[in-house]
C-alpha cells in the first residue's frame, strides 16, 4: 500500500542517490568504498584479504556474488551489528556527498520505504511484515544531518564523532 506521506527506495537502484548501490565513494574505516553496498557487504567477514576483495569488486552484484562465495565465512555476530555499519556507511556517503545528504534531506518527514518484495530484513517484504530496517536507517541519518546543520552550516563535517546508529 503507497501513500503521500512516504518515499519508496530500492536499496540496488543506482540511479538513486539514496539508494546504497550508488555509486558515490567515501572513505571509512582507513579504506576507499566505492558504495556503502560495498562497505556492508565486507563488513560481513573479519578477513582484511576477503574485505578487500570485495572493495575492489566492480559493482554490488559482483561484490554480493563473492560474499555468496563465502556466505559460510560470515562473523557470528552479523545479524546484531549490520545496521550499525549500513548507518555508518550511508551517514558518511552523505558528509562525502553534499547532493546525496541534500536529497536525503528534501525528502522532509515522509516515511522512508526500502520497496524490495523479497528482503524482510531491509525492506518490509511482499507482505509488508519486514521490518523496513533500510528504510529506518535513511531516516535516522536524517535526523541526524538535519541536527548538524543546525548546529554548524550546511557543510558537514566529515570528522562527526557521533554517527547515528
Amino acid at each position: 500500500m503507497r501513500t503521500e506521506n512516504s518515499v519508496y527506495v530500492s536499496m540496488t537502484d543506482v540511479e538513486n542517490p539514496l539508494s546504497a548501490a550508488s555509486p558515490q565513494a567515501f572513505s571509512l574505516d582507513d579504506a576507499e568504498w566505492p558504495t556503502p553496498e560495498h562497505y556492508v557487504l565486507a563488513m560481513q567477514f573479519e578477513d582484511p584479504a576477503l574485505r578487500a576483495e570485495i572493495r575492489s569488486a566492480l559493482d554490488p552484484q559482483q561484490a554480493r556474488k563473492l560474499v555468496k562465495r563465502h556466505k559460510r565465512k560470515i562473523r557470528n555476530d552479523w545479524d546484531s551489528v549490520r545496521r550499525i555499519y549500513m548507518t555508518r556507511a550511508i551517514y558518511t556517503r552523505c558528509l562525502s556527498h553534499p547532493a546525496s545528504a541534500r536529497a536525503l534531506l528534501e525528502t522532509g518527514d515522509k516515511r522512508i520505504i526500502e520497496s524490495s518484495l523479497y528482503d524482510y530484513y531491509w525492506g518490509r517484504g511482499r507482505d509488508g511484515r519486514g521490518p523496513n530496517t533500510y528504510g529506518e536507517v535513511l531516516m535516522n541519518v536524517r535526523e541526524k544531518l538535519r541536527s548538524a546543520t543546525a548546529v554548524s552550516s550546511p557543510s558537514f563535517s566529515s570528522q562527526d564523532p557521533n554517527p547515528p546508529g
